[in-house]
């Protein structure tokens, strides 16, 4: 461990009092809402207790380590490009589905003139095409629910969203955002934005070094935390896919063997 460091039992007694709250959580039958709101503050109460004891220790070299965070935070890669394809597969999948639906209305009843085989064709493609459009339903209905999924850490205020960073630590969340706000809306929304300007000012013209390398710390984790939810939901929604294209390769092989043997 580094000389800049707490005591090793600083952080062991921070934990073990993080475990007691976990336990007393664990063991409770019926949870009520008060009750989940006082153990989210008392693991605040203890995580940003810690933090602050560790940027209040007589580091000589915090601008260093400062840029040392900002250094790798700036490398930290917090999106999915699979995300992004399996999605755009998924809406071109829809939308080609959309056309040939139109498309084979019109000519149904010119199927029925076609040769056996042909229609046997015919059918068992528009039956893969049916469980692709099924599965690219699903995958944009999995990626919906994940785009609404709520961050754990967003329900702190201290150790949570940085000030600097996102809006959520620095304006007021009772600033009217309706799509038709009246006069009175409008005027609020400015008198709250004026307040959150002068309060925003004041933080960053105070703001000293220790507090710098505390937002910097607590942004850089938060990014790392961001970061495993983001490729997990990856992970899931790419295994969906996947396993929904193989299912309906499987069943158009199976089918096409069917088609032959008949």
């Amino acid at each position: 461990m580094g000389t800049n460091a707490l005591p090793q039992s600083n952080m062991d007694d921070v934990l073990l009092a993080l475990d007691k709250i976990e336990e007393r959580v664990n063991s409770s039958v019926r949870l009520s809402s008060q009750d989940y709101a006082e153990a989210y503050a008392n693991v605040e109460e203890d995580a940003d207790r810690f933090l602050e004891s560790l940027i209040s220790l007589p580091l000589t070299d915090k601008s260093t380590i400062i840029e040392r965070i900002r250094k790798r935070k700036s490398s930290l890669p917090i999106g999915s490009d699979i995300t992004t394809e399996v999605v755009g597969i998924c809406k071109q999948v829809l939308a080609f589905g959309a056309a040939g639906l139109g498309l084979s209305l019109g000519f149904a009843d010119k199927v029925a003139l076609l040769a056996p085989s042909l229609q046997k064709a015919i059918t068992i493609a528009g039956i893969v095409y049916l469980e692709l459009v099924l599965v690219s339903m699903l995958v944009l209905t999995l990626y919906l629910i994940q785009a609404r999924f709520r961050y754990p850490f967003l329900s702190f205020e201290r150790i949570g969203n940085t000030w600097p960073w996102f809006y959520y630590a620095s304006i007021d969340p009772n600033v009217p955002r309706g799509p038709l706000p009246s006069k009175r809306d409008n005027f609020r929304g400015a008198l709250l934005y004026a307040k959150d300007l002068v309060r925003f000012g004041n933080r960053v013209v105070s703001e000293d070094e220790s507090q710098e390398l505390r937002v910097e710390l607590q942004q850089y984790f938060l990014l790392l935390s961001f970061q495993g939810y983001v490729n997990q939901f990856s992970l899931r929604l790419t295994n969906t896919f996947f396993c929904g294209v193989a299912g309906s390769v499987i069943t158009g092989i199976v089918l096409t063997i069917w088609g032959v043997i008949k």
